[in-house]
């Protein structure tokens, strides 16, 4: 008899560029079965004029080989830790031995006061469950 756990995975993206694109390609462990949520997050405090800025730029996940794609959305950036939201609900099913693929743009919004652009890490936070071996129950 098995049981699911919840294990958070992290991906991290580096943006040094405006306008960069970056590739996305994260292996899963082998005992992850199926993703139930994300949650996005800037890693560091942006020193930005603004409090919010309602789109930083655009993510797109596609698990399973590329065969399923239930992620594409523009992320934001907060200031304010009571506007964190809640984990974005996936319903994604995992087969073995598959990567996430996708790709982040960024949206060169994240400026200081002298409209310089501001490097940051995006972390995505996917929300999984593994399978556990309980059979020596």
């Amino acid at each position: 008899m098995s049981k699911l756990n919840i294990k958070w995975k992290i991906i991290s993206i580096e943006v040094s560029e405006e306008n960069q694109i970056i590739p996305i390609d994260f292996k899963l462990a082998k005992d992850i079965v199926k993703c139930s949520g994300v949650y996005l997050s800037v890693r560091e405090f942006v020193n930005t004029p603004q409090n919010t800025m309602p789109q930083i730029g655009e993510l797109s996940l596609m698990f399973n080989a590329k065969s399923k794609h239930p992620l594409h959305f523009t992320a934001a950036y907060s200031k304010d830790i009571s506007d964190k939201k809640e984990t974005l609900k996936l319903d994604c099913d995992i087969k073995a031995n598959t990567n996430i693929a996708g790709f982040y743009i960024d949206y060169a919004q994240m400026r200081n006061e002298t409209k310089e652009f501001q490097p940051y890490t995006l972390s995505i936070y996917l929300q999984c469950y593994s399978k556990e071996n309980n059979s020596t129950k």
